[in-house]
Protein backbone atom coordinates (compact mmCIF):
# COMPACT_ATOMS: atom_id res chain seq x y z
CA UNK A 1 0.00 0.00 0.00
CA UNK A 2 1.52 3.45 -0.84
CA UNK A 3 0.54 6.63 1.06
CA UNK A 4 1.64 10.14 1.29
CA UNK A 5 4.36 10.81 3.78
CA UNK A 6 2.80 11.23 6.98
CA UNK A 7 3.93 12.01 10.58
CA UNK A 8 1.50 12.72 13.56
CA UNK A 9 0.30 16.26 13.85
CA UNK A 10 -2.53 17.99 15.31
CA UNK A 11 -5.23 18.52 12.60
CA UNK A 12 -3.93 16.86 9.35
CA UNK A 13 -4.73 13.78 8.30
CA UNK A 14 -4.80 12.14 4.54
CA UNK A 15 -7.85 11.13 2.77
CA UNK A 16 -8.92 9.34 -0.10
CA UNK A 17 -10.71 11.01 -2.01
CA UNK A 18 -12.45 7.82 -4.08
CA UNK A 19 -13.95 6.54 -0.88
CA UNK A 20 -13.76 9.81 1.24
CA UNK A 21 -11.89 7.47 3.89
CA UNK A 22 -9.18 9.35 6.19
CA UNK A 23 -6.18 6.45 5.95
CA UNK A 24 -3.24 7.69 7.82
CA UNK A 25 -3.67 5.16 10.45
CA UNK A 26 -5.17 2.20 8.24
CA UNK A 27 -4.51 1.74 4.93
CA UNK A 28 -7.44 -1.44 4.79
CA UNK A 29 -9.53 -1.83 1.58
CA UNK A 30 -12.95 0.12 1.93
CA UNK A 31 -15.56 -0.48 -0.22
CA UNK A 32 -13.84 -2.07 -2.43
CA UNK A 33 -11.09 0.79 -2.46
CA UNK A 34 -7.55 0.12 -2.83
CA UNK A 35 -6.72 4.28 -2.03
CA UNK A 36 -4.69 5.08 -4.92
CA UNK A 37 -1.75 7.32 -4.69
CA UNK A 38 -3.09 9.52 -6.93
CA UNK A 39 -6.43 9.92 -5.25
CA UNK A 40 -5.39 10.79 -2.00
CA UNK A 41 -5.07 14.02 -0.41
CA UNK A 42 -3.77 16.27 2.90
CA UNK A 43 -7.05 17.02 4.81
CA UNK A 44 -7.20 19.69 7.90
CA UNK A 45 -9.44 19.13 10.16
CA UNK A 46 -10.02 20.98 12.82
CA UNK A 47 -12.05 21.78 16.06
CA UNK A 48 -13.14 25.58 16.30
CA UNK A 49 -15.72 27.54 18.53
CA UNK A 50 -17.43 23.79 19.10
CA UNK A 51 -17.34 23.17 15.56
CA UNK A 52 -15.64 21.18 12.78
CA UNK A 53 -14.03 22.92 10.36
CA UNK A 54 -12.04 21.04 7.27
CA UNK A 55 -10.27 22.10 4.33
CA UNK A 56 -9.08 20.09 1.68
CA UNK A 57 -5.05 21.01 1.59
CA UNK A 58 -3.77 21.60 -2.17
CA UNK A 59 -0.23 20.42 -1.09
CA UNK A 60 1.21 16.99 -2.17
CA UNK A 61 4.53 17.36 -0.03
CA UNK A 62 4.19 16.78 3.37
CA UNK A 63 6.31 20.36 4.45
CA UNK A 64 3.65 22.23 2.19
CA UNK A 65 0.93 20.78 3.66
CA UNK A 66 1.97 21.82 7.06
CA UNK A 67 2.41 25.22 5.98
CA UNK A 68 -1.29 25.35 4.49
CA UNK A 69 -2.32 23.85 7.87
CA UNK A 70 -0.71 26.66 10.12
CA UNK A 71 -2.09 28.89 7.28
CA UNK A 72 -5.71 27.78 7.92
CA UNK A 73 -5.32 27.76 11.76
CA UNK A 74 -4.41 31.41 11.37
CA UNK A 75 -7.58 31.98 9.52
CA UNK A 76 -10.10 30.25 11.74
CA UNK A 77 -7.82 32.20 14.57
CA UNK A 78 -8.81 35.85 12.68
CA UNK A 79 -12.08 37.01 12.41
CA UNK A 80 -11.34 38.85 9.48
CA UNK A 81 -12.17 36.38 6.87
CA UNK A 82 -10.19 37.15 3.64
CA UNK A 83 -11.79 35.81 0.49
CA UNK A 84 -8.50 34.93 -2.91
CA UNK A 85 -8.82 35.84 -5.85
CA UNK A 86 -6.46 33.93 -7.19
CA UNK A 87 -7.75 29.99 -7.24
CA UNK A 88 -5.25 27.56 -6.66
CA UNK A 89 -4.18 25.15 -8.89
CA UNK A 90 -4.26 21.70 -8.60
CA UNK A 91 -0.66 20.28 -8.43
CA UNK A 92 1.05 17.42 -9.48
CA UNK A 93 2.95 14.81 -7.79
CA UNK A 94 6.62 16.38 -9.22
CA UNK A 95 8.84 14.20 -6.24
CA UNK A 96 10.75 11.31 -8.39
CA UNK A 97 9.88 8.58 -5.49
CA UNK A 98 5.83 9.77 -5.58
CA UNK A 99 6.06 9.51 -9.89
CA UNK A 100 7.43 5.84 -9.51
CA UNK A 101 4.30 4.89 -7.00
CA UNK A 102 1.96 6.21 -9.25
CA UNK A 103 3.65 4.53 -11.88
CA UNK A 104 3.43 1.49 -10.23
CA UNK A 105 -0.24 1.94 -9.05
CA UNK A 106 -0.95 2.20 -13.12
CA UNK A 107 0.83 -0.47 -13.95
CA UNK A 108 -1.72 -2.76 -10.86
CA UNK A 109 -4.34 -0.93 -12.91
CA UNK A 110 -5.29 1.12 -10.08
CA UNK A 111 -8.12 3.83 -10.29
CA UNK A 112 -7.32 3.25 -13.98
CA UNK A 113 -11.06 3.35 -16.54
CA UNK A 114 -11.78 0.09 -17.69
CA UNK A 115 -11.37 0.38 -21.09
CA UNK A 116 -7.73 1.99 -20.51
CA UNK A 117 -6.81 -1.42 -18.01
CA UNK A 118 -4.54 -4.03 -18.91
CA UNK A 119 -3.71 -7.25 -17.58
CA UNK A 120 -0.08 -7.70 -16.69
CA UNK A 121 1.49 -10.31 -14.63
CA UNK A 122 3.17 -9.59 -10.79
CA UNK A 123 6.15 -10.55 -11.94
CA UNK A 124 6.21 -7.60 -14.88
CA UNK A 125 5.51 -5.60 -12.45
CA UNK A 126 7.85 -6.24 -10.00
CA UNK A 127 10.66 -6.22 -13.05
CA UNK A 128 9.49 -2.90 -14.46
CA UNK A 129 8.93 -0.85 -11.40
CA UNK A 130 12.09 -2.33 -10.77
CA UNK A 131 14.31 -1.28 -12.95
CA UNK A 132 13.32 2.49 -13.10
CA UNK A 133 14.17 1.55 -9.20
CA UNK A 134 17.93 0.89 -9.94
CA UNK A 135 17.77 4.54 -12.14
CA UNK A 136 17.02 5.30 -8.31
CA UNK A 137 19.36 4.09 -6.62
CA UNK A 138 22.17 5.32 -8.82
CA UNK A 139 21.07 8.49 -8.11
CA UNK A 140 21.59 7.62 -4.33
CA UNK A 141 24.81 6.42 -5.05
CA UNK A 142 26.14 9.70 -6.98
CA UNK A 143 25.07 11.75 -4.06
CA UNK A 144 21.62 12.91 -5.01
CA UNK A 145 19.16 12.83 -2.11
CA UNK A 146 16.40 11.20 -4.08
CA UNK A 147 13.47 12.26 -1.24
CA UNK A 148 13.22 15.81 -2.07
CA UNK A 149 14.56 15.09 -5.81
CA UNK A 150 11.86 16.17 -8.22
CA UNK A 151 11.33 13.97 -11.77
CA UNK A 152 11.99 17.50 -13.35
CA UNK A 153 15.75 17.54 -12.25
CA UNK A 154 15.96 13.89 -13.70
CA UNK A 155 17.39 15.49 -16.76
CA UNK A 156 18.70 13.95 -20.49
CA UNK A 157 22.68 14.52 -18.65
CA UNK A 158 21.79 11.74 -15.56
CA UNK A 159 19.98 9.59 -17.50
CA UNK A 160 22.65 9.27 -20.30
CA UNK A 161 25.67 8.68 -17.44
CA UNK A 162 23.20 5.79 -15.86
CA UNK A 163 22.84 4.16 -19.01
CA UNK A 164 26.68 4.08 -20.12
CA UNK A 165 27.55 3.08 -16.86
CA UNK A 166 24.89 0.32 -16.96
CA UNK A 167 26.30 -1.22 -20.19
CA UNK A 168 29.53 -1.19 -19.46
CA UNK A 169 28.80 -3.26 -15.97
CA UNK A 170 25.77 -5.33 -17.56
CA UNK A 171 26.83 -8.63 -19.26
CA UNK A 172 23.88 -9.24 -20.35
CA UNK A 173 22.19 -7.16 -23.42
CA UNK A 174 18.72 -8.43 -22.67
CA UNK A 175 19.33 -6.62 -19.25
CA UNK A 176 20.41 -3.87 -21.04
CA UNK A 177 17.52 -3.78 -23.04
CA UNK A 178 15.06 -4.61 -20.50
CA UNK A 179 16.07 -1.37 -18.79
CA UNK A 180 15.88 0.89 -21.49
CA UNK A 181 12.18 -0.13 -21.89
CA UNK A 182 10.89 -0.07 -18.38
CA UNK A 183 12.77 3.83 -18.35
CA UNK A 184 10.63 4.65 -21.51
CA UNK A 185 7.58 3.12 -20.45
CA UNK A 186 7.93 5.33 -17.40
CA UNK A 187 8.30 8.65 -19.21
CA UNK A 188 5.43 7.77 -21.19
CA UNK A 189 3.38 7.39 -18.47
CA UNK A 190 4.22 10.78 -17.62
CA UNK A 191 4.24 12.74 -20.41
CA UNK A 192 1.65 10.56 -22.38
CA UNK A 193 -0.89 9.90 -19.32
CA UNK A 194 -0.12 12.27 -16.63
CA UNK A 195 0.23 15.36 -19.03
CA UNK A 196 3.51 16.17 -17.46
CA UNK A 197 5.75 18.74 -19.05
CA UNK A 198 8.68 16.28 -19.46
CA UNK A 199 11.13 15.76 -22.38
CA UNK A 200 11.59 12.35 -22.41
CA UNK A 201 15.26 11.59 -22.16
CA UNK A 202 15.34 8.11 -23.72
CA UNK A 203 12.77 9.18 -26.76
CA UNK A 204 15.97 8.56 -29.50
CA UNK A 205 17.16 5.85 -26.83
CA UNK A 206 17.76 2.73 -29.38
CA UNK A 207 17.94 -1.17 -27.95
CA UNK A 208 20.69 -3.42 -28.48
CA UNK A 209 20.61 -5.78 -30.95
CA UNK A 210 20.22 -9.12 -28.87
CA UNK A 211 20.74 -11.72 -31.49
CA UNK A 212 22.41 -10.62 -34.61
CA UNK A 213 23.45 -14.52 -35.31
CA UNK A 214 21.25 -16.93 -33.96
CA UNK A 215 21.81 -20.03 -32.60
CA UNK A 216 20.56 -23.97 -32.94
CA UNK A 217 20.95 -27.08 -31.15
CA UNK A 218 23.10 -29.02 -33.26
CA UNK A 219 21.27 -33.06 -33.49
CA UNK A 220 24.57 -34.75 -32.09
CA UNK A 221 24.81 -32.21 -29.45
CA UNK A 222 21.21 -32.91 -28.76
CA UNK A 223 21.16 -36.63 -28.71
CA UNK A 224 24.90 -36.08 -26.41
CA UNK A 225 22.02 -34.15 -24.26
CA UNK A 226 19.61 -36.98 -24.14
CA UNK A 227 21.96 -39.89 -22.77
CA UNK A 228 23.14 -37.97 -20.25
CA UNK A 229 19.83 -37.76 -18.45
CA UNK A 230 19.66 -40.28 -15.89
CA UNK A 231 19.03 -40.49 -12.21
CA UNK A 232 22.23 -41.24 -11.28
CA UNK A 233 25.28 -38.12 -11.14
CA UNK A 234 22.28 -35.68 -11.36
CA UNK A 235 23.03 -33.34 -8.18
CA UNK A 236 23.94 -29.85 -8.81
CA UNK A 237 25.83 -28.13 -6.46
CA UNK A 238 26.41 -24.62 -6.44
CA UNK A 239 29.43 -22.24 -4.99
CA UNK A 240 27.34 -21.59 -1.56
CA UNK A 241 27.33 -25.69 -1.36
CA UNK A 242 23.29 -25.44 -2.36
CA UNK A 243 22.41 -29.28 -3.83
CA UNK A 244 20.08 -29.69 -6.12
CA UNK A 245 18.91 -32.61 -8.24
CA UNK A 246 18.36 -31.92 -11.48
CA UNK A 247 16.48 -34.90 -12.38
CA UNK A 248 12.50 -35.52 -12.88
CA UNK A 249 10.77 -38.62 -14.46
CA UNK A 250 9.43 -36.41 -17.41
CA UNK A 251 12.33 -35.05 -17.96
CA UNK A 252 13.05 -36.75 -21.08
CA UNK A 253 9.42 -36.64 -22.51
CA UNK A 254 9.54 -32.94 -21.82
CA UNK A 255 12.69 -32.34 -24.02
CA UNK A 256 11.97 -34.14 -26.78
CA UNK A 257 8.11 -32.62 -26.89
CA UNK A 258 10.01 -28.84 -26.52
CA UNK A 259 11.97 -30.14 -29.39
CA UNK A 260 9.60 -31.59 -31.69
CA UNK A 261 6.56 -29.15 -31.67
CA UNK A 262 9.00 -26.08 -31.97
CA UNK A 263 6.86 -24.48 -29.02
CA UNK A 264 8.36 -22.25 -26.59
CA UNK A 265 8.81 -24.01 -22.71
CA UNK A 266 5.50 -23.37 -21.16
CA UNK A 267 3.55 -23.59 -24.62
CA UNK A 268 5.03 -27.38 -25.25
CA UNK A 269 4.74 -28.64 -21.81
CA UNK A 270 1.11 -27.51 -21.75
CA UNK A 271 -0.25 -29.63 -24.63
CA UNK A 272 -2.37 -31.61 -23.40
CA UNK A 273 -3.99 -35.49 -24.85
CA UNK A 274 -7.15 -33.45 -25.90
CA UNK A 275 -5.36 -30.88 -28.28
CA UNK A 276 -3.93 -34.44 -30.52
CA UNK A 277 -5.86 -34.32 -33.75
CA UNK A 278 -6.59 -37.40 -35.70
CA UNK A 279 -7.38 -37.88 -39.31
CA UNK A 280 -10.40 -40.02 -40.51
CA UNK A 281 -8.11 -43.14 -40.83
CA UNK A 282 -6.93 -42.65 -37.04
CA UNK A 283 -3.55 -41.53 -37.65
CA UNK A 284 -1.83 -38.34 -36.33
CA UNK A 285 -3.06 -35.15 -38.60
CA UNK A 286 -1.41 -32.41 -36.45
CA UNK A 287 -1.31 -31.18 -32.85
CA UNK A 288 -2.45 -28.16 -31.19
CA UNK A 289 -0.23 -25.64 -29.84
CA UNK A 290 -1.42 -22.07 -28.63
CA UNK A 291 0.87 -18.84 -28.90
CA UNK A 292 0.68 -17.51 -24.80
CA UNK A 293 3.13 -14.88 -25.80
CA UNK A 294 0.63 -13.30 -28.35
CA UNK A 295 -2.27 -14.31 -25.81
CA UNK A 296 -0.97 -12.42 -22.98
CA UNK A 297 0.24 -9.27 -25.56
CA UNK A 298 -2.88 -9.22 -27.70
CA UNK A 299 -5.88 -11.35 -26.32
CA UNK A 300 -5.72 -10.39 -22.66
CA UNK A 301 -9.03 -10.40 -21.65
CA UNK A 302 -10.36 -14.04 -23.75
CA UNK A 303 -13.00 -11.67 -25.57
CA UNK A 304 -10.95 -13.66 -29.21
CA UNK A 305 -10.50 -16.98 -30.16
CA UNK A 306 -6.81 -18.00 -28.73
CA UNK A 307 -4.62 -18.41 -31.28
CA UNK A 308 -3.51 -21.63 -32.02
CA UNK A 309 -0.36 -23.08 -33.96
CA UNK A 310 -1.04 -26.48 -35.52
CA UNK A 311 2.04 -28.31 -34.53
CA UNK A 312 2.94 -30.48 -37.94
CA UNK A 313 3.47 -34.38 -37.48
CA UNK A 314 6.70 -35.80 -37.59
CA UNK A 315 7.55 -39.54 -37.07
CA UNK A 316 9.92 -38.21 -34.12
CA UNK A 317 6.52 -36.70 -32.36
CA UNK A 318 4.17 -39.55 -33.36
CA UNK A 319 6.87 -42.00 -31.64
CA UNK A 320 6.74 -40.04 -28.55
CA UNK A 321 3.17 -39.79 -28.38
CA UNK A 322 2.88 -43.81 -28.20
CA UNK A 323 5.63 -43.74 -25.70
CA UNK A 324 3.14 -41.26 -23.83
CA UNK A 325 0.19 -44.02 -24.58
CA UNK A 326 -2.09 -41.25 -26.76
CA UNK A 327 -4.27 -43.45 -27.67
CA UNK A 328 -5.62 -44.48 -24.31
CA UNK A 329 -5.78 -41.01 -23.11
CA UNK A 330 -7.30 -39.45 -26.20
CA UNK A 331 -9.62 -36.29 -25.97
CA UNK A 332 -8.27 -36.22 -21.85
CA UNK A 333 -8.14 -32.77 -20.55
CA UNK A 334 -4.45 -34.01 -18.81
CA UNK A 335 -1.50 -32.75 -19.93
CA UNK A 336 1.01 -34.51 -21.74
CA UNK A 337 3.96 -33.81 -19.47
CA UNK A 338 4.39 -34.34 -15.52
CA UNK A 339 0.37 -34.63 -15.44
CA UNK A 340 0.54 -35.81 -11.84
CA UNK A 341 2.97 -32.84 -10.60
CA UNK A 342 2.20 -30.23 -8.10
CA UNK A 343 3.55 -27.74 -9.87
CA UNK A 344 2.50 -24.58 -12.13
CA UNK A 345 3.41 -24.87 -15.89
CA UNK A 346 5.68 -21.92 -15.61
CA UNK A 347 7.97 -22.98 -12.38
CA UNK A 348 7.83 -26.55 -14.45
CA UNK A 349 9.41 -24.39 -17.41
CA UNK A 350 12.25 -22.55 -14.82
CA UNK A 351 13.32 -26.09 -13.46
CA UNK A 352 13.58 -28.07 -17.47
CA UNK A 353 15.29 -25.18 -18.30
CA UNK A 354 17.89 -25.23 -15.36
CA UNK A 355 18.16 -28.71 -15.99
CA UNK A 356 18.93 -28.74 -19.47
CA UNK A 357 21.74 -25.98 -18.79
CA UNK A 358 23.40 -29.06 -16.01
CA UNK A 359 23.23 -31.84 -18.70
CA UNK A 360 24.48 -29.55 -21.47
CA UNK A 361 27.78 -29.53 -18.78
CA UNK A 362 27.34 -32.80 -18.28
CA UNK A 363 27.86 -33.70 -21.42
CA UNK A 364 30.60 -31.59 -22.07
CA UNK A 365 29.29 -29.46 -24.97
CA UNK A 366 30.74 -25.60 -24.79
CA UNK A 367 28.48 -24.33 -26.85
CA UNK A 368 26.23 -22.09 -24.64
CA UNK A 369 22.87 -23.22 -25.82
CA UNK A 370 19.78 -23.29 -24.02
CA UNK A 371 16.49 -24.85 -23.73
CA UNK A 372 14.46 -22.11 -25.78
CA UNK A 373 17.53 -22.74 -28.48
CA UNK A 374 15.25 -25.99 -29.84
CA UNK A 375 12.83 -23.68 -30.93
CA UNK A 376 15.23 -22.08 -33.25
CA UNK A 377 16.47 -25.62 -34.46
CA UNK A 378 12.75 -26.94 -35.29
CA UNK A 379 11.72 -23.49 -36.92
CA UNK A 380 15.23 -24.00 -39.47
CA UNK A 381 14.17 -27.32 -40.23
CA UNK A 382 10.93 -26.51 -41.36
CA UNK A 383 11.85 -23.22 -43.73
CA UNK A 384 15.18 -25.22 -44.71
CA UNK A 385 12.68 -28.51 -45.87
CA UNK A 386 9.69 -26.82 -46.87
CA UNK A 387 9.89 -23.26 -46.88
CA UNK A 388 6.48 -22.90 -44.87
CA UNK A 389 7.48 -21.80 -41.19
CA UNK A 390 5.64 -18.18 -41.77
CA UNK A 391 2.58 -20.14 -42.94
CA UNK A 392 2.12 -22.58 -39.72
CA UNK A 393 1.95 -19.08 -37.65
CA UNK A 394 4.80 -19.93 -35.33
CA UNK A 395 5.38 -15.97 -35.20
CA UNK A 396 3.15 -13.35 -36.21
CA UNK A 397 5.74 -11.98 -39.59
CA UNK A 398 8.24 -13.21 -41.39
CA UNK A 399 10.89 -10.52 -40.32
CA UNK A 400 10.83 -11.91 -36.51
CA UNK A 401 11.45 -15.54 -37.83
CA UNK A 402 14.09 -14.61 -40.23
CA UNK A 403 15.83 -12.02 -37.52
CA UNK A 404 15.83 -14.36 -34.52
CA UNK A 405 14.88 -17.66 -35.25
CA UNK A 406 16.45 -19.38 -38.50
CA UNK A 407 20.23 -19.77 -38.25
CA UNK A 408 22.04 -18.89 -41.05
CA UNK A 409 24.46 -21.75 -41.29
CA UNK A 410 22.10 -24.39 -41.53
CA UNK A 411 20.09 -22.64 -44.17
CA UNK A 412 22.87 -22.92 -46.46
CA UNK A 413 23.80 -26.01 -45.33
CA UNK A 414 20.31 -27.10 -46.97
CA UNK A 415 20.79 -25.16 -50.04
CA UNK A 416 24.09 -26.96 -51.08
CA UNK A 417 22.19 -30.35 -50.24
CA UNK A 418 19.57 -29.53 -52.88
CA UNK A 419 22.66 -29.09 -55.53
CA UNK A 420 22.47 -24.97 -55.76
CA UNK A 421 24.81 -23.88 -58.57
CA UNK A 422 25.33 -20.44 -60.14
CA UNK A 423 26.00 -21.67 -63.83
CA UNK A 424 25.17 -24.14 -65.52
CA UNK A 425 25.89 -23.85 -69.76
CA UNK A 426 24.81 -25.87 -72.07
CA UNK A 427 28.33 -25.87 -73.58
CA UNK A 428 31.99 -25.80 -71.35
Amino acid sequence: MKILKYKKISGLHIVCKKCNKLIENSQDTYKGCKHPLERQKYKAIIKHDGSRKTRDLKALNYDDAIEELVEFKKELSNPIKFISNIPKKESKHELLNDCILLFSDWLENVDVPFFEQKVRTKEYIRDTVGYVCKLKTYLENTGHKTDKMTIYQVDKTIVNKYFEELYQKSKSIATYNHNIRALKGFYKFLIATKGYDLINPLQYAKLKNEAPNPINVDDNDFYKIMNCLTEENSIQIYKNGVRKNRYRPYIKEAFELIAYSGMRITEAISIKYSDIILTKSGEIDYVIGVDYKYEKAHNHDKSKPKKIVPIPYSPELEDLLKRLDYMNHLGEDRYLIGADENISRESMAKQLSHSFGFYRNKAGITSPIGLKHLRKSFLTKIETQTGLVESLGYQKTKSVIQNNYLVKPEVARAVKGKGFRLFNPDVI
